[in-house]
């Protein structure tokens, strides 16, 4: 579903914007220590931490949509 905010356009659904939040919230713990958090973005995105980490801190067309196949497969997850 597309909604224009202003002069931008949204494109992901509220469950996945939830998810992003979910997705960001794991990061923060994995990057403070905790494993499980760690093992199920891994799960995730089926790379090894150090590329995950790095990646996580780029920007761009390319990382969104990395990031985003991440993000739903965390949804496919927690339905």
């Amino acid at each position: 579903m597309r909604k224009q905010i202003g002069d931008v356009w949204q494109f992901e659904s509220q469950q996945e914007i939830d998810s992003c939040d979910l997705m960001n919230s794991l990061y923060e713990q994995a990057i403070n220590g905790k494993v499980s958090a760690r093992n199920l973005i891994k799960k995730c995105y089926g790379n090894n931490w150090d590329t995950i980490k790095e990646r996580m801190n780029t920007e761009g067309s390319v990382w969104y949509v990395w990031y985003m196949d991440g993000v739903r497969v965390l949804l496919s997850r927690t339905k």
